[in-house]
């Protein structure tokens, strides 16, 4: 016969009577519902065209998954990357309410859970958000990512806005050779002729 210590034997009798429950991080609730509803309509019409409806991609990088949290650890991080580099036809014009909506419904897709508190662009605030503490609970959508990945692009999609993407297709006429002299360095000027 096991003899079990007087403090197990507690913990037990709480745990079985549903009093001792397990709790999130207290920072987990970050967000109202309203927001992360806010934050999915203004996603649908401004990133799901490249990030995707799932958040999975595949023409930007996915926006779900312990290793996107992780990359940028804190609400700050992932809030002050894409409120200056998102969307690409508009790279920080969407105003602070919207990015905010839209940091809401990215952490909710990732299991955050939402709140009676607002969340707000404050850099304090959002610094204080540690991504990994708050996405604790798996996101329904990560296990789907790990089912359903996309074939890897060859070009990183990042770096293509407005320029020409590479074609799979022949050309119909060979390109002409490149100039000896680097384009970048000679907008407006005369270029060198062979004599």
């Amino acid at each position: 016969m096991s003899h079990t210590s007087p403090r197990v034997a507690v913990c037990m009798a709480l745990a079985m009577s549903g009093l001792l429950l397990p709790t999130l991080p207290a920072q987990a609730q970050v967000f109202t519902q309203a927001q992360a509803e806010a934050g999915q309509k203004q996603y649908d019409g401004q990133c799901a065209m490249c990030h995707g409806a799932e958040l999975l991609g595949p023409d930007a990088p996915a926006l779900v998954g312990r290793e996107v949290m992780d990359n940028f650890s804190t609400g700050a991080g992932l809030y002050e990357y894409f409120s200056v580099a998102m969307p690409p036809q508009a790279p920080g014009q969407l105003g602070s309410e919207t990015y905010v909506n839209i940091l809401a419904y990215i952490l909710q897709r990732n299991g955050a859970q939402p709140g009676d508190t607002p969340l707000d662009a404050d850099p304090d605030k959002l610094a204080a958000i540690n991504l990994t503490e708050v996405t604790s609970v798996a996101a329904p959508v990560e296990t789907a990512a790990a089912e359903t990945e996309a074939a890897p692009s060859a070009v990183p999609q990042a770096f293509t806005w407005g320029k020409k993407l590479p074609s799979i297709l022949p050309e119909a006429t060979p390109e002409p050779a490149a100039p000896a002299v680097p384009q970048a360095f000679t907008w407006g000027k005369t270029l060198p002729t062979k004599s």
